[in-house]
C-alpha cells in the first residue's frame, strides 16, 4: 500500500488520469453524434482586426512572423472555444454566466455612447444634479495653535484666554509670539473646504466654514490641538457653468442614459418570462 500511495501522489500519474478523463469526455461526445467539427475561416476582415488590435497596443504594425503568431493564437482560441461549447463547459458556470450578462448589458447600454446630448439637455441634467460639479465654498483665515500635549493648564483653557485677549484688543493679526510653533500654516490663503480639510482635518474645516468673517473665534478643535481662528475672506460656492464642465457632464449624462437603457431592456426582456420563485414566503 505504501508503494501504491507513493505512485498515486506522482504528478505524472495525475496528468495521465486527467488526460484520460478529457479523452473519455470527447469519446462520449463522439458517441452521441455531436463532435465539435467544422470550418474555421480566417477572413481578411479578421486579419485586419488582429492587426488593428496589435497596432493599438504596441504602437506599430506586427511583423510577418508576429502576424502568423496572432493568427495561430486566434485559431487555437477558436478550437478550444468550440470544443468547450461542445462539452457544455459553458453550462452552470457562474463566471461564464456573469460575463455573458455583463456583455449583454454592455451591448444594450453602449448605444448611448454615440448619442451627443444638446446643450439644453446637459443644462437640464446639471440642474437636476447640482452637486455633481459644484464649486466648493472657499475661506482664507489666520490661526493660532495650542498643543494638547502642553503641561499646566489645558490647551483649550489657554486658547480661550488668548481669544479673550485678541477680542479685547480687536487685533486683526495675532502677535507672533502668541501660541505654539507648528508646521501647520499660520495663514491659510483662500482655499476650498476640501483643501482645508486635507491640511487641518475635515471637522476643523466644517467648523471654520461656519465662522463669521472679520473676528477671532474658537477655540476650534482639530486632530492636532486647539486653534483660535479669524476668517478674513470667504467665497461662496455654487454650480459650475456648463461651459466649464461640458465634457465631464456629457460623460456623466451618457453613463446615466446607458443605465436607463439597460434597465429598460431588462424590464422588457424579463416580461418574456414567467418568474416562479419556489419556496419564497408569500407577501
Amino acid at each position: 500500500m505504501g508503494v501504491i500511495g507513493k505512485v498515486l501522489r506522482e504528478p505524472l500519474v495525475h496528468f495521465i488520469v486527467l488526460g484520460a478523463a478529457v479523452f473519455g469526455a470527447f469519446q462520449l461526445l463522439g458517441e452521441r453524434g455531436a463532435p465539435a467539427e467544422g470550418k474555421i475561416a480566417i477572413t481578411p476582415g479578421k486579419v485586419e482586426h488582429l492587426v488593428t488590435g496589435f497596432t493599438r497596443t504596441w504602437r506599430r504594425p506586427p511583423t510577418a512572423k508576429e502576424l502568423d503568431g496572432l493568427v495561430e493564437d486566434h485559431i487555437r482560441e477558436e478550437v478550444f472555444y468550440r470544443e468547450a461549447l461542445a462539452l457544455g463547459l459553458d453550462k452552470d458556470d457562474t463566471i461564464v454566466r456573469r460575463r455573458m450578462r455583463q456583455k449583454l448589458e454592455f451591448l444594450a447600454g453602449d448605444a448611448t455612447a454615440i448619442v451627443a446630448p444638446t446643450d439644453v439637455e446637459l443644462q437640464a441634467w446639471l440642474e437636476r444634479h447640482p452637486d455633481k460639479f459644484r464649486i466648493e465654498p472657499s475661506f482664507a483665515f489666520s490661526q493660532v495653535y495650542f498643543s494638547r500635549a502642553r503641561g499646566g493648564e489645558s490647551a483649550a483653557v489657554v486658547a480661550s484666554k488668548a481669544l479673550a485677549e485678541l477680542e479685547r484688543t480687536k487685533a486683526e493679526a495675532a502677535p507672533p509670539d502668541l501660541g505654539e510653533a507648528t508646521l501647520l500654516p499660520r495663514e491659510m490663503p483662500l482655499s476650498a473646504v476640501g483643501e482645508i480639510g486635507r491640511v487641518f482635518g475635515d471637522d476643523f474645516a466644517r467648523q471654520v466654514a461656519r465662522l463669521e468673517p472679520g473676528r477671532w473665534a474658537g477655540p476650534v478643535p482639530s486632530g492636532y490641538g486647539w486653534h483660535v481662528v479669524r476668517v478674513s475672506q470667504r467665497a461662496t460656492g455654487g454650480p459650475r457653468p456648463l461651459a466649464e464642465v461640458r465634457d465631464a457632464a456629457q460623460r456623466e449624462w451618457q453613463a446615466a442614459k446607458s443605465r436607463e437603457v439597460v434597465d429598460a431592456t431588462y424590464a422588457k426582456l424579463r416580461g418574456k418570462y414567467t418568474i416562479v420563485v419556489e419556496g419564497a414566503a408569500s407577501p
